[in-house]
């Protein structure tokens, strides 16, 4: 159901004092520390989201959709400070990779190894980056991308069933689909879609939701409609999809007219209405503006569940949600959660050319594992005149990252690293650590004689037990050119790639071991790919 979004203004008063309530998201000085465990003050509702009806369909077609520019996530920093903290960042040659003391470091082949990859969905023309993501089911891989739309993939050798392109899949043409997201819930065995379009006018723009009827992602599927209740023209952007036991989580950034930031969102649909065509209203959150908020996928029974924001500071943003997709909801920022200090990372170079490959700003880029009361994401930011991911695994009972729980990943000290993605594992977990196994994906670039070469698809993981880096790793596609679209010096990347762990068993390889992962690859000077690798610890 549409409603107009002048009828749903948000009082500024109210939004005032939001802002001061949960905190906004500015640099904080250094040695800004957060009182491990303290809570702040509840965030409260301040509308309500309806669902349109359900429509039941079967996905077939590929009706083309109006085509846009596409843009780059929206920045949750003011440009002016984004674009001078890059160009900080360019300033400084690049010196060596984290840990190592200058000089090339031969690659150290980083466990799990690979089992293969296969070609993922393309798009030859208009629409860039992919923003490629996927999941992984009982027998299929399902790749969701902008332009092209949705490929259902087997998983025993890569075959593609299925290829629809959203604008049939949704029924709609009116604008642009973009930032697609999927998730495979496997504990009810549903697959759940979401995506967005640009704005129709400044009243309307169209969110939509999809969940399939069986475990069969080339079966039906029930489509929602929502439109954001928002302030007459701003903009939803950048959605997220996470799980909880009883709700799909959703989180996004809203921004004013004029592009600025002003505030993150956050809520729940709830599993038994959404995945059996029943409508609910659900509380509609407003978190302030600490940054991109990535929502979690609980893998236990907790009925919390942690969302966190990295913002452009020395500490992380983290809020505790209890009975998401209940009308009991309720949001609480935590304490932040105090890290090593960090800022945007430097744009990717590639060999060859001056045009850059943007590596985004330092948020989280996807959901995180949440597992007992650890949670596990990755992000991009500086190391030396470096763009290279770091991971955390925060403790959520004391908000704080433990010795030990925190690493780089990178190809070698000479590459560039960015676009990463982890999941984590409950498989050799333990009591007092129950993230067991780690799986990334990331994008690699190396400008330096010798060991140069274009953009790679590269994976890899980690046992609790092994250092805290992540180094060498696989490569599942190497590009034979530089990637040079457009007149811009600085080309757009993938928005973000995804990794999920593989919900079957076999003989060799329990539940838990084995990890698809999913990423932008390049096919040619001007075109986009992308390639789906696999990868496990198994005998």
């Amino acid at each position: 159901m549409t409603t107009s979004r002048r009828a749903r203004r948000v009082v500024p008063a109210l939004l005032a004092a939001l802002a001061l309530s949960v905190g906004v998201g500015l640099p904080q000085a250094t040695g800004a520390t957060a009182r491990p465990g303290a809570e702040r003050k509840p965030v409260p509702a301040t509308h309500t989201v309806h669902l349109s009806k359900p429509k039941l369909v079967t996905p077939i077609g590929n009706a083309m959709p109006k085509v846009l520019k596409s843009r780059g996530p929206l920045p949750t920093i003011p440009r002016k400070k984004l674009a001078e903290l890059k160009a900080e960042a360019a300033k400084h040659p690049a010196k060596h990779g984290p840990g190592q003391t200058g000089g090339n470091r031969a690659e150290m082949p980083t466990a799990p190894p690979s089992q293969g990859s296969f070609e993922g969905l393309g798009e030859p023309c208009c629409i860039r980056p992919p923003d490629t993501h996927g999941a992984v089911g009982l027998g299929h891989f399902v790749q969701v991308v902008n332009g092209t739309g949705f490929g259902v993939f087997r998983k025993s050798d890569g075959a593609l069933l299925k290829k629809v392109s959203f604008a049939s899949f949704f029924k709609y043409t009116a604008q642009t689909i973009f930032d697609p997201r999927i998730v495979y819930d496997k504990k009810s065995n549903r697959w759940v879609i979401s995506a967005a379009a640009f704005p129709e006018n400044s009243t309307v723009q169209k969110v939509f939701f999809a969940v399939s009827t069986t475990s069969d992602p080339t079966g039906s599927f029930f489509v929602y409609t929502f439109d954001p209740p928002e302030s007459s023209g701003e903009f939803y952007d950048f959605p997220q999809l996470g799980l909880s036991q009883d709700a799909v989580i959703v989180t996004a950034n809203v921004f004013d007219s004029a592009e600025n930031y002003v505030r993150s969102r956050a809520f729940g649909l709830a599993k038994a209405d959404l995945y059996n065509g029943r409508l609910t209203n659900y509380p509609y959150f407003s978190l302030g503006k600490p940054g991109t908020v990535a929502p979690p996928v609980v893998e236990d029974n907790s009925t919390n569940a942690f969302l966190v924001a990295a913002g452009i500071s020395n500490q992380l943003s983290l809020f505790r949600a209890t009975n998401l997709g209940h009308s009991n909801a309720t949001i609480v920022q935590q304490a932040g959660v105090p890290v090593a200090a960090y800022t945007v990372p430097p744009n990717a170079r590639q060999p060859g050319t001056n045009n850059l490959l943007d590596s985004a700003d330092a948020r989280f880029q996807n959901a995180s594992s949440q597992i007992g009361n650890q949670l596990l994401n990755v992000h991009t930011i500086n190391s030396g005149g470096f763009p290279r991911p770091k991971w955390y695994q925060i403790n959520t009972s004391t908000s704080t990252v433990p010795s030990g729980r925190s690493g780089f990943v990178y190809e070698s000290g000479t590459s560039d690293d960015f676009n990463p993605s982890v999941a984590g594992s409950s498989a050799g977990g333990t009591t007092t650590n129950p993230i067991g196994r780690m799986f990334f994906t990331w994008t690699s670039t190396n400008v330096n004689t010798g060991v140069s070469h274009q953009v790679r698809v590269k994976s890899g993981g980690r046992l609790a037990t092994d250092p805290a880096d992540v180094v060498g790793g696989n490569t599942h596609s190497t590009a034979s050119t530089f990637y040079d679209p457009s007149s811009d010096t600085v080309e757009r990347w993938g928005d973000y790639s995804a990794v999920t762990i593989d919900p079957s068993s076999t003989s060799t390889c329990p539940a838990g071991n084995r990890a698809y992962v999913v990423n932008e690859r390049q096919i040619s000077t001007t075109s986009w790919g992308s390639r789906i690798g696999k990868l496990g610890f198994c005998s």
